[in-house]
C-alpha cells in the first residue's frame, strides 16, 4: 500500500513538473549573458560608425539584478569594458578643420558610448583610421516574457 502511494506521488509530481513550462526553471542562471551585451555592443556600435571594426576585447566586469520599486519592473544591468580597434577610422566626414571646427552634425566629444542615453554625445563621432577606442559602459535589460530586451531593443533568451 505504502510503495503504491509512493509510486502514485512521484507519477503526479512528474505529470506536474512536465506541465510546467521551461522557461519557469529559469530561477537562477536564466539572466542576460556577457554574450548577449557583446552582441548588442556590436549592433549598436554598426549604427554608430560607418566603417568596419574590430572587437579585440570584450569583458564582463559586473551584472547585478535590478527591481524598480515603484513599477515592481524587473531588470538586469550588465557592466563591460571593449577594446575596439577601427582601421579605417570610421565618420571621416566629421573630422575637424584646421581650425578645429566640426561640421554640422558632427560631435567634438572624445567620449564614446554606444547605449543610448539622454547625456550621449550628439551627433556622429570622428574616429582617425588606425584608431582603438576604450569602452567603458552598461546596459540595463527589462525582463520581457520569458526574456530580456536589451538597450537595442531586441529580446534575448538563455541559450
Amino acid at each position: 500500500m505504502r510503495g503504491a502511494f509512493i509510486t502514485f506521488a512521484v507519477a503526479m509530481l512528474l505529470a506536474l513538473l512536465s506541465a510546467i513550462p521551461a522557461n519557469a526553471f529559469c530561477m537562477f542562471g536564466c539572466n542576460p549573458t556577457e554574450a548577449h551585451a557583446r552582441q548588442i555592443f556590436e549592433n549598436l556600435l554598426k549604427q554608430r560608425v560607418d566603417k568596419p571594426f574590430k572587437i579585440v576585447e570584450f569583458k564582463q566586469t559586473m551584472a547585478e539584478r535590478l527591481e524598480m520599486h515603484a513599477t515592481g519592473e524587473k531588470g538586469y544591468e550588465i557592466f563591460f569594458n571593449a577594446r575596439v580597434e577601427f582601421p579605417d577610422g570610421a565618420n571621416l566626414e566629421c573630422k575637424p578643420d584646421e581650425a578645429g571646427k566640426f561640421a554640422e552634425g558632427c560631435s567634438p566629444s572624445n567620449h564614446y558610448v554606444t547605449a543610448p542615453r539622454s547625456s550621449d554625445p550628439p551627433g556622429k563621432q570622428y574616429i582617425a583610421p588606425g584608431s582603438t577606442i576604450l569602452f567603458d559602459e552598461e546596459y540595463r535589460f527589462y525582463e520581457a516574457g520569458s526574456g530580456w530586451k536589451g538597450p537595442d531593443g531586441k529580446v534575448y533568451t538563455a541559450d
